[in-house]
């Protein structure tokens, strides 16, 4: 139980310094893990150094950089723990000392124990001094309990705050060894979990930003103090990671702590999964058939199973930093619900001169965004040779693309669906770009994600310099006029990509006309005559068409447009970096 004078004399201040300190521990921490992925282990993979040695090094800066990062998470919650037992202590101090002013502005003397006593004036004989509260009568017995009860509801809520501030910092002690295991980051959910709970009135969640322009949230962020965003990033990274407009390393560090986490969460699951599968065939009827709780089963395994290897292609992408000069990579956007969500970004584009975000289209989800972010690899390397300055790349998969091709490509809802979030974000770069450093952004579709790009700029608006188009299957507008770019607009489509012959009855802007007519056997047909369906590659749109390889036709080359020393890469790069007088056009 906390005493009277333990609370009377507490110093909050004190509590709030020692979180201070384990703030600039997970600081120093998150400074180490910077300092060991992208310098030390980078340097060794940009200076190709190989063999046993370095294999060997490689995995211990891995190992110690997974170290650092769980030390800097669980150092977080410690100082947003250390904060609120603070915020909490202060708040029963002030209830303390308030009921002890009452007290004895009302005639009252508060005792070193906190107990009261009054003494009755002098009223003639038999008046003496130092009546105590046992010989008190009527109102002034009943103020006394009043003032009594105060000071021990004060006394309560300290011990209180005591007893769960103690509860989760005790479970905030991790194993004393050197892995950091699945079963670690899990515990340290669950520790923040509750750190959050407790520190729900001094950091609520309902103050984060929803729904919310980006720059209301960059304006959000800017009105918070230095040890409020240690806080919000340590016990809220799920909702941090996502708000566009915050700083890129901002978002980064909040979605990488949520990966750490759902990676762990992930492997976990799948492993009890495994270890329990139900019965696979029932025979009924003299055939056998799959179980409903086996259906079931593998539904959630193959789930699991995809967003284990989008998060191990996204730490692969991390571990490429430094290779022949590779940028650091930003991890924007994460969620491992339904197919995925991922926004990669390869330099920071904050303070990027040029930046590139590109949207990929039919049957990209989280488990195939290696080769999308390979993509944008290349381009960086590619651009970074024209560029008069830093180059960002970005992958944004921030929606949930079509799965098949046949199946779902044809329809428009999830380009409608995504494009919210894609002029959000496009925005949000805007917001949290450094004022000092000139801006060029490029927007680049590729098949159905042409489509989401289209669909953004009909329904909301792109705030970007140009626009490229590649093997498009139409774009939802009839003009480039109507994409809004401030510069240009711009196409590519290689021999043989029939996407946008077929997808453009699906999501080619309609010019008609159009002629219905008696077909055979008397049923009527509808002759879609020229213009028709118009889509980026038609001169009716109005795009420069970029020049590209000279190859022969083949359907695989929807997916080539990235092909390394490319004329199609090199035209992009141009664009991409403002050098429009070397990109070839047709």
């Amino acid at each position: 139980m906390v005493t009277f004078q333990q609370l009377r004399d507490a110093k909050p201040a004190a509590f709030e310094h020692f979180a201070d300190g384990w703030q600039i521990v997970s600081g120093a921490m998150s400074e180490a893990k910077d300092r060991t992925e992208a310098r030390i282990a980078a340097g060794m993979r940009n200076a190709k150094l190989e063999g046993e040695g370095a294999d060997a090094a490689q995995a211990r800066l891995k190992r110690l950089g997974e170290n650092f990062h769980f030390t800097q998470v669980q150092c977080a919650s410690v100082h947003a723990a250390l904060h609120g037992f603070a915020a909490d202590l202060k708040a029963a101090q002030t209830k303390l000392l308030r009921a002890v002013d009452d007290a004895r502005t009302a005639g009252y003397t508060v005792q070193e124990d906190g107990s009261l006593h009054w003494t009755r004036p002098a009223a003639g004989a038999g008046a003496h001094p130092g009546t105590p509260w046992s010989d008190m009568t009527g109102a002034k017995e009943a103020e006394a309990k009043v003032y009594a009860g105060w000071i021990s509801d004060a006394l309560q809520q300290a011990a209180d705050a005591d007893y769960q501030w103690r509860c989760k910092l005790d479970a905030l002690l991790a194993d004393n060894d050197l892995e950091v295991t699945d079963a670690d980051w899990k515990d340290a959910r669950s520790d923040t979990a509750g750190v959050r709970a407790e520190a729900a009135d001094s950091v609520p969640a309902d103050a984060i930003p929803s729904g919310k322009t980006p720059q209301e949230n960059a304006d959000w962020w800017a009105s918070l103090s230095e040890d409020e965003r240690d806080q919000y990033l340590a016990l809220y990274p799920e909702q941090i990671g996502r708000l566009d407009g915050l700083p890129s390393a901002v978002r980064d560090e909040a979605n990488r702590a949520y990966m750490a986490e759902e990676g762990a969460t992930t492997r976990m699951k799948l492993d009890g999964l495994r270890a329990n599968e139900p019965l696979r065939y029932l025979k009924v009827g003299g055939t056998y058939r799959e179980t409903p709780e086996w259906k079931e089963w593998n539904s959630q395994v193959q789930h699991y199973e995809k967003v284990k290897k989008g998060i191990q292609k996204i730490e692969e992408r991390f571990a490429k930093t430094g290779e022949d000069g590779l940028p650091e990579a930003y991890l924007l956007g994460f969620s491992p619900k339904d197919d995925g969500r991922a926004i990669v970004a390869t330099g920071n584009p904050d303070t990027a001169r040029h930046t590139a975000v590109y949207v990929p289209g039919t049957g990209t989800d989280l488990s195939k965004i290696g080769g999308d972010m390979n993509r944008m690899n290349e381009l960086w390397y590619k651009s970074s040779e024209l560029s008069d300055g830093p180059v960002s790349t970005i992958t944004w998969l921030g929606y949930d693309a079509p799965d098949n091709m046949f199946k779902d490509a044809p329809f428009s809802h999830y380009a409608d669906d995504a494009a919210s979030a894609h002029s959000s974000f496009l925005h949000g770069l805007n917001a949290a770009h450094d004022p000092s450093v000139d801006s060029h952004t490029t927007v680049i579709g590729h098949s159905y994600g042409s489509t989401v790009v289209g669909s953004t700029a009909r329904q909301y608006d792109l705030p970007v310099d140009d626009v490229i188009f590649a093997g498009s299957p139409g774009v939802q507008v009839g003009s480039a006029s109507d994409i809004g770019a401030s510069h240009g607009v711009y196409n590519m489509e290689l021999p043989g990509d029939i996407v946008p012959d077929v997808g453009q009855f699906g999501h080619g802007d309609f010019q008609g006309p159009v002629e219905i007519r008696r077909g055979n056997w008397g049923l009527p047909v509808i002759d879609f005559r020229a213009p028709g369906f118009i889509t980026p590659s038609d001169s009716e749109f109005g795009a420069t068409q970029l020049a590209t390889d000279d190859v022969p036709a083949d359907m695989d080359n929807h997916s080539r447009y990235w092909k390394k020393d490319s004329g199609s890469l090199a035209n992009q790069a141009a664009v991409v970096t403002g050098n429009y007088d070397k990109a070839k056009t047709e």
